[in-house]
């Protein structure tokens, strides 16, 4: 299965080898896909959305400059590409255990919060994905009112 998302974001490798195909950077491209999928779910992905991106992937997990940049643009890609978040959502339930699938979606309440403005499409795709990589109704409570007391 690790084949077929290394081939999913085959080319993801720059020049300077900052991006790679590794495991863990597949699982954060991935992440930063649904993350992004949050962000531009309302039609308007914001500065203050692209700040919080970077913040939650450098800040909650650990992803450094350069690398950061570089994920940021793979995973923009892929979810502008895909068909369906399936592909990354499968990934992150195979290998994220419901405290890190509880954090994930948490980060995605802060970032549809990040431009002040919770829409309701932000809100659906955040249920959905929640649904998706099977978060319970508790945890998905949980995750967005931590977002909201991190505000």
């Amino acid at each position: 299965m690790i084949e077929f998302f290394k081939n999913l974001f085959e080319g993801a490798a720059s020049s300077d080898g900052m991006c790679s195909d590794s495991p863990e950077d597949i699982l954060h491209q991935a992440a930063a896909a649904l993350l992004i999928e949050i962000a531009v779910s309302d039609e308007h992905f914001c500065g203050d959305e692209l700040k919080a991106l970077e913040r939650i992937l450098n800040e909650k997990m650990g992803i450094a400059q350069p690398k950061l940049d570089c994920i940021i643009e793979q995973a923009k890609a892929e979810q502008g590409d895909a068909t369906s978040i399936h592909q990354f959502t499968s990934l992150i339930n195979q290998n994220y255990n419901p405290i890190q699938k509880r954090d994930l979606v948490q980060y995605m309440w802060q970032i549809a919060y990040a431009d002040g403005n919770l829409d309701k499409y932000e809100e659906y795709m955040i249920r959905k994905i929640a649904d998706l990589v099977h978060l319970s109704h508790s945890d998905f409570i949980l995750s967005k009112t931590r977002a909201k007391q991190e505000l």
